[in-house]
């Protein structure tokens, strides 16, 4: 399989690097897994992850926009784990479970992030907080989710408790 092979159509967003072509690269994967063309809608959500990877990369704009661009992160990572439930191997669905949880981790508990990244990555926990805990309920225990969920999220000020729930 060929990512290339995923061309945008015509009237498609030119610029790689918005927001608004990561929604449409989701879409239209989405669309195409609806359609039952698996391959198509893998190749189009590993284009959105890379898109997703490449906006949280940005400092600027992931300060700019923190909710957005790891709500990508997150939903490009979790779009995965459902096409691989659904064609296998369930170990690339665990592995796109999990490496969400492990990067929102690592970025609440960077000081050297600005508070609104910090927060954002803390509030995006309890989605890949959540969707770990299906996993186990439908797979039963596994270490490595085990560990994440035992693993605890930073807190930075008097207002971090209150996020994460």
């Amino acid at each position: 399989m060929q990512l290339s092979s995923f061309p945008p159509p015509g009237g498609a967003p030119r610029t790689a690097s918005t927001l608004g072509h990561w929604a449409f690269l989701t879409r239209r994967a989405l669309d195409a897994g609806r359609a039952g063309r698996l391959e198509i809608a893998l190749a189009g959500h590993v284009q959105a992850l890379w898109l997703a990877e490449a906006l949280v990369g940005s400092a600027a704009g992931l300060a700019r926009e923190p909710d957005d661009r790891l709500a990508a992160l997150v939903v490009s990572h979790h779009n995965l784990a459902d096409l691989y439930r659904l064609r296998g191997p369930a170990s690339q669905a665990l592995l796109h479970l999990c490496e969400p949880h492990r990067l929102l981790l690592a970025l609440a508990g960077r000081d050297d992030q600005p508070p609104a990244v910090r927060v954002a990555a803390r509030r995006h926990l309890r989605e890949t907080h959540s969707a770990l805990l299906q996993w186990q309920r439908r797979h039963g225990a596994e270490a490595t989710v085990e560990a994440l969920l035992r693993a605890p999220a930073p807190l930075h000020g008097p207002q971090a408790a209150h996020d994460l729930h």
